[in-house]
Formats: C-alpha cells, sequence, structure tokens
C-alpha cells in the first residue's frame, strides 16, 4: 500500500494526497459508499484508517480505471453484485481506449515533427531553385 502503516489514522488532506483525489470527493464518497466511514476527533475532523485508506483506494479503482458509475460501484463494494462478463468486457474497452489515446498522441508528436522537417526541405528545395533560376 502506498501509505505508512506505523500511522493510527491520517486526515482528510493526507488520504487526499495519497489516493490523489480531492477531499470534496472523498466527503462525497462518504455519503454514497455506507462501508467508507471515517472516526471523527473531538473537533469533527475526520480520522482515516488504514482500512479507510484501502477502501478510498478500491472505490477509485472501481470509478476511474474500471469506468464504474457510483451506484455500480457501491454494490461491488458491498458484494451484492458479483463482478460479470461484461464487466470484464467494460474494463478492457476503457483499457484499450487508454491505449488508443497514448498512440494517438504519439502519432501526432510524429506527425508534428515530421510536418516541421518536411517544412525545412520544402524551404531549402526552393532556395535552390531560386539560385538555380
Amino acid at each position: 500500500m502506498p501509505f505508512e502503516t506505523q500511522k493510527s489514522y491520517y486526515s482528510i488532506g493526507e488520504v487526499s494526497r495519497i489516493a490523489g483525489v480531492p477531499a470534496y470527493l472523498l466527503r462525497y464518497w462518504e455519503s454514497f459508499f455506507t462501508e467508507l466511514t471515517p472516526s471523527r476527533d473531538t473537533r469533527g475532523n475526520r480520522r482515516y484508517t488504514n482500512r479507510d485508506i484501502a477502501m478510498v483506494l478500491n472505490i477509485k479503482e472501481l470509478v476511474y480505471d474500471k469506468g464504474y458509475k457510483l451506484g455500480r460501484a457501491s454494490e461491488l463494494v458491498k458484494g451484492d453484485a458479483p463482478e460479470n462478463d461484461s464487466d470484464r468486457k467494460t474494463a478492457e474497452i476503457l483499457k484499450l481506449r487508454k491505449q488508443i489515446e497514448r498512440d494517438q498522441k504519439k502519432n501526432s508528436t510524429v506527425d508534428d515533427r515530421r510536418r516541421v522537417l518536411l517544412e525545412e526541405i520544402r524551404e531549402e528545395v526552393e532556395d535552390l531553385l531560386q539560385m538555380l533560376g
């Protein structure tokens, strides 16, 4: 796990940095996922345990990486609905889309380089034609 296991609790800011999601989203997830219930200190501040952080990371994976809507992610977290074949297909489609986007960005960079090189060649050919003509 990407967080200290020696600490017994974490603030919402620390959990936000660990999970890479904004604090407001963590607060929203608390209202949506009944399994995510951090305790509170005497001042009312949230105190996330390692278990809570693991739950946040699980929710983030389901929503961001696998592309589930919150309702379906909630069912999966509760264990009410097993992950079926269509869920795996959805995850595979999202993975392929990300790969296509990366490839398109890479190709765009290569195309830009080619365009610049061709422009330089064109300018050199025009210079040579002017010298000859």
